[in-house]
């Protein structure tokens, strides 16, 4: 689906910070999703339910919008 904001969820993953190592992860957008580099696998784990779950929001808000610009 290419309505989804890829830009929101890269903003709330790459703000968040390792609590061990200090180091903030990478998000990129791929062909086939995203791919999130961390310092750690910990932390890389963490991050990767997170966006999973932001994009879950983010899917939601762009299939309301198609719906809601459908049936105008």
């Amino acid at each position: 689906m290419s309505d989804i904001n890829y830009y929101n969820i890269q903003r709330s993953i790459e703000r968040n910070t390792c609590p061990e190592h200090g180091k903030h992860p990478k998000f990129s957008k791929t062909i086939n999703g995203f791919s999130i580099t961390a310092c750690c696998e910990n932390f890389r784990a963490s991050l990767v339910k997170k966006a999973e779950n932001a994009v879950a929001e983010e899917t939601k808000k762009a299939i309301e919008k198609i719906f809601k610009d459908a049936f105008r």
